[in-house]
């Protein structure tokens, strides 16, 4: 099992999918990382609005936005946040910061934890 460096690691997952949302949010809860899951694109924006997370777990189809489109609105709002981009259907990404679906639960906790140990934006 990945173990959080730091306990106060903080996320923001969004999808629209109930049950891909609730296992993304108990899995990366039962590793100690603060995790705050959203469905829907509206509460999405206004929570990275309001808070500042460590990384932001991303489903692209959402909202009617193109995933292109969304990405920039998200890095527009979330300068100091890492992303990890979720989707069943994005052709064309792959790499570090995207993870296929449907995907293992420690896949999963491996990336996220790649992802936070990287250096930071500040």
């Amino acid at each position: 099992m990945v173990n959080c460096k730091v306990m106060n690691e903080s996320i923001l997952a969004v999808d629209d999918e109930p049950l891909i949302l609730k296992t993304i949010e108990k899995a990366l809860t039962k590793t100690g990382y603060n995790v705050k899951g959203v469905s829907s694109v509206e509460d999405f924006m206004d929570a990275i609005r309001k808070e500042t997370f460590d990384l932001l777990v991303i489903d692209l189809h959402l909202g009617g936005m193109s995933p292109d489109a969304f990405l920039k609105k998200v890095r527009e709002l979330a300068l100091h946040s890492k992303i990890l981009v979720i989707s069943g259907s994005v052709a064309g990404l792959s790499g570090r910061y995207f993870l296929q679906k449907p995907f293992r639960i420690e896949e999963l906790r491996q990336r996220v934890r790649e992802i936070l140990d990287e250096p930071g934006f500040d």
